[in-house]
């Protein structure tokens, strides 16, 4: 599960918030799925509101709460306050909006960068990562503010509202972000003037969408968010056009906060390359969450996928699913039950064939079992709800209801190996994180790699650093790493629940069913 998950809890532990996450199950056949958040603005069907530029702040004021959510944030005040000194610097020469403009990097690791209405703009940590100059970053920036200062969004709020209510908050934020072809070369352009105006190297675009292209060409397979990729197509055009307009463009460098490329980089050092293990980890199929302190066994041979709302395994055949996610707060999991039971099941149409309280091994937990009606067919549903450290968890499954006794006792036994993990666990977890180190005189890239025990890829490596991997190097020049350490999990600042808190578990009641002792 994205870091989203430990975030949210740590969240709805102060009480910040109270409603819970909801993974509703819409369709059976291919695994196809519909999921959403409990919240209002996701559910509710959003009027045409980018008229001006007061309802663009509005509108993304209230999506910018999606990406909190589903993405979370990097939590360095250092770097996040860099990011901003840069935009105010660009938005300074910027279009005249009454937009209070944000910077916030999301913790993607998926290169990736976008600006909803309003002026929120968001980078990801990967697409930091394959940054290597500032001229770059500001290039990057200013092609987002270009976006929200020319409201290309208003175009594209339409396409947005023509989607599901339940689709995923993320695939909302794509639709706003992924633009038309004439609306990028026009962000590329805008970028590249308000870079070069704020005395940036305007050269800086081209460069990074080389990069853009070479990182997109290893298939890193991280992330299934949206990514750059998807929202702002690389392509030979694009890169020659912006390569050009640098060409052509005058700047007058001026002296900022990082003297070059060694202490630009140095910014950038400790971010986690790869998967966060805040976001939890697979290891072969079982999971684990350090932050929240969990195990969980998915079943063999299944296809695992770790998404913003869910951790989820799809059976080989495709007819089944089995999604874990987050319920709410509390240690009374039939509560949070019946409250789905009075909410989302009426929206689901469904029949309830079964409910009941249970015990898996010390954990409370209650079960509930449906049967919905969707266009493919009928469809049984499972869900099992478990308290743990103050938390109430859910495991659902669904499948037709012609195959369903075959999953029946898999999705069970997912339940039931629900846990805590163990202290060797906490220990066995690593996160690769991004190190700056110096290269010797005449040495590639596969030498330092082995001197300094880096664990990425060689070609990774390259892409990274805009380097070839047989390209030699001079003595003394900055390159990015990745070193694997240890994780150590983030603790709340604030807890009224207390560390650790469930201590002794209450035994079985009468009439409760006790499994996994």
């Amino acid at each position: 599960m994205l870091e989203f998950l430990g975030r949210y809890a740590r969240t709805i532990r102060s009480g910040v918030v109270s409603w819970a996450l909801l993974f509703v199950w819409g369709a059976a056949l291919g695994g196809v799925t519909a999921c959403t958040t409990g919240a209002p603005a996701v559910k509710e069907k959003r009027e045409i509101l980018l008229q001006t530029e007061y309802h663009d702040q509005k509108v993304g004021a209230e999506i910018s709460q999606d990406v909190a959510g589903e993405m979370g944030f990097v939590d360095d005040p250092e770097l996040n306050g860099y990011l901003s000194e840069i935009g105010r610097r660009l938005v300074e020469h910027a279009p005249d909006r009454r937009f209070d403009y944000t910077f916030r990097i999301v913790d993607q690791w998926v290169p990736n960068a976008f600006a909803l209405p309003g002026g929120h703009i968001y980078l990801s940590r990967g697409l930091l990562a394959l940054t290597n100059s500032e001229d770059e970053l500001a290039n990057v920036m200013g092609h987002e503010i270009t976006h929200a200062a020319a409201r290309h969004s208003a175009s594209l709020q339409a396409r947005a509202l023509t989607l599901n209510p339940l689709v995923i908050g993320y695939q909302r934020v794509a639709a706003l972000a992924r633009h038309s072809r004439d609306q990028e070369r026009d962000a590329d352009r805008g970028g590249q003037f308000l870079a070069a105006a704020a005395g940036f190297d305007p050269i800086g675009m081209p460069s990074l969408l080389k990069s853009i292209d070479n990182i997109e060409r290893l298939s890193l397979g991280y992330s299934r968010l949206p990514s750059f990729f998807a929202t702002h197509p690389t392509n030979p055009d694009r890169m020659a056009r912006a390569t050009q307009r640098a060409e052509s463009l005058g700047f007058e460098g001026r002296s900022f906060s990082v003297g070059g490329r060694l202490d630009y980089l140095r910014r950038l050092e400790g971010l986690p390359v790869g998967p966060n293990p805040a976001e939890g980890i697979f290891e072969g199929s079982k999971f684990l969450h350090p932050d929240l302190g969990f195990a969980l066994q998915f079943p063999e041979g299944w296809e695992l996928l770790n998404t913003p709302q869910a951790v989820i395994a799809v059976s080989p055949q495709g007819d089944a699913e089995i999604a874990l996610t987050l319920g709410g707060r509390g240690d009374e999991p039939e509560q949070v039950a019946e409250k789905f039971i009075a909410e989302e099941v009426p929206e689901m149409r469904a029949e309830v064939r079964r409910k009941q309280s249970v015990r898996l091994g010390r954990l409370p937990a209650y079960r509930l079992e449906v049967v919905a009606p969707t266009s493919e067919g009928r469809v049984a549903g499972s869900f099992t709800w478990i308290a743990f450290d103050g938390l109430v968890y859910r495991i659902s499954s669904i499948s037709p209801v012609r195959v369903a006794k075959r999953y029946q006792g898999r999705t069970r036994r997912v339940a039931q190996s629900f846990r805590p993990m163990t202290a060797g666990e906490r220990q066995s977890v690593e996160v690769v994180r991004l190190r700056v180190v110096r290269a010797k005189e005449g040495e590639v890239l596969s030498e330092l790699s082995d001197r300094h025990a880096n664990v990425l890829g060689v070609n990774l490596l390259g892409v990274l650093n805009d380097l070839l991997p047989e390209q030699r190097l001079d003595g003394g020049f900055p390159v990015k790493i990745g070193v694997s350490e240890l994780y150590v999990p983030a603790v709340a600042e604030e807890d009224p629940l207390g560390p650790g808190k469930g201590g002794e578990r209450p035994v079985p009641e009468s009439g409760e069913q006790t499994e996994g002792e």
